[in-house]
């Protein structure tokens, strides 16, 4: 991987540090900690705010006292917050995350929050407990898959699910909503198709696979950051062009001037240079995120009609 990841990791993994050492005199034992985004991607720069979740038993409440401790420790590493009306600097009960999948009360907010965990999350307090968590949703979504030679289809549906909500979500906060679009457009042209790929290909490993073995490979696949999660499956040299667009983008990122260019740019000024350069990038690493679909899994294997029907 390039230049801007290595920087990018070193400054994730350091904030990372930082804040399971604070946050451990802070979060009570019982309850768990986690972190979505870029910072659990090992993606973020000094630029980046920080999503995250505090997920607690049941009978235990936010009125603990520990909310408001929490918030004030991870500003005090991590100073750009995320937004407050979103899915994220919130208090949940683990059963939450366990239950009405795909029911109506599953609602954005909490489909955001499991998907994440899966995808993208990473532990900030109590390690084992969030790994239990993770490797029960896990297997609530591979119980529905009848037969060993069958993909993990339950999850797979819930993933495309998740990035269609991403797509409509992103129209959404740009039109009615007036947020920033250009940005928010990069971003999903590269880091959340990248997190959407890394879940199908992922999937795409359950195929004739035991029940048990589906379950592992997730979990073992979910245990590392997208990236590495795309080299472990693909290999580094196939997946050499993606993570090459990829790496500019992360590049552009980093800079405070290009962030808050894209942030003024006015809606459908589809000619910025900066925007421009990024979006013509954007297509290339889509057609070679095709392309290594189609290198690694063959024209028979059972994604490839999942993915269509």
């Amino acid at each position: 991987m390039g230049e801007a990841y290595g920087r990018a990791r070193q400054h994730s993994d350091e904030r990372l540090q930082a804040l399971r050492c604070a946050l451990a005199a802070v979060v009570p034992k019982s309850a768990i900690a986690v972190t979505f985004g870029s910072y659990a991607r090992r993606e973020a720069s000094a630029e980046s705010d920080i999503d995250y979740i505090v997920i607690a038993n049941e009978g235990e409440s936010q009125e603990l006292g520990y909310t408001e401790a929490v918030e004030k420790t991870i500003a005090g590493i991590v100073p750009i917050e995320p937004s407050p009306s979103g899915a994220f600097a919130k208090h949940v009960m683990r059963s939450d995350m366990l239950k009405n999948l795909g029911g109506e009360n599953d609602t954005n907010h909490t489909l955001t929050r499991r998907l994440l965990l899966l995808l993208e999350g990473e532990w900030l307090v109590n390690p084992a407990e969030f790994k239990l968590l993770r490797r029960e949703i896990i297997k609530i979504y591979v119980k529905a898959t009848r037969r060993d030679h069958q993909l993990a289809l339950f999850l797979l549906n819930d993933i495309i699910r998740y990035w269609r909500t991403m797509t409509v979500d992103y129209m959404y906060k740009t039109t009615e909503d007036q947020k920033p679009w250009a940005i928010r457009n990069i971003k999903l042209t590269f880091s959340r198709k990248l997190l959407y790929a890394s879940g199908v290909f992922s999937v795409g490993m359950t195929a004739n696979r035991s029940e048990e073995a589906k379950v592992d490979i997730l979990e073992n696949l979910f245990d590392l950051p997208v990236i590495d999660r795309m080299i472990d499956i693909c290999g580094a040299s196939r997946a050499k062009r993606v993570l090459e667009s990829y790496d500019l983008f992360l590049e552009n990122l980093e800079k405070s001037k290009v962030r808050e260019e894209l942030k003024v740019i006015k809606p459908g000024d589809h000619e910025n240079i900066i925007f421009r350069k990024l979006k013509n990038e954007g297509h290339h690493f889509t057609r070679s995120l095709m392309n290594l679909f189609e290198e690694t899994f063959h024209s028979t294997h059972p994604i490839r009609r999942a993915m269509m029907f």
